[in-house]
């Protein structure tokens, strides 16, 4: 949900840089088709915001609460399907019980969660 805000809010925030470029474009290409015009503004403009984009959702720096893998080996039991890995200190993260990449099929988050909060 964090990351959908964020990019969300990115939306938002370039929604006036980019009506100001498709303006600027708008003039400086001389071309009065409107529908011309965005497609070239948004051509430019997701240029620019791909980086931004990579940076939210690839580069790890933005954490994911709770993450699912559709096909995953649990890192418990070795299990091969839909594994999850809940990120904080109330999971997989309290008292250095990190697995290698945190993980779990469903039968060993719901085991490793009671664990902790017992």
């Amino acid at each position: 949900m964090v990351k959908y805000l964020i990019y969300v809010l990115r939306w938002v925030v370039l929604a006036i840089p980019g009506a100001l470029f498709f303006n600027q474009a708008k003039d400086l290409l001389g071309v009065e088709n409107v529908y011309i015009v965005m497609i070239i503004s948004q051509a430019v403009m997701g240029a620019m915001v791909y980086f931004l984009d990579r940076l939210i959702f690839a580069s790890g720096v933005i954490p994911i609460p709770w993450e699912i893998k559709p096909r995953g080996v649990c890192a418990e039991c070795g299990r091969v399907g839909k594994c999850y890995r809940v990120g904080g200190k109330k999971c997989c993260e309290a008292r250095g019980e990190a697995n290698k990449d945190g993980f779990m099929c469903e039968n060993c988050a719901v085991k490793k969660i009671r664990h902790i909060n017992a």
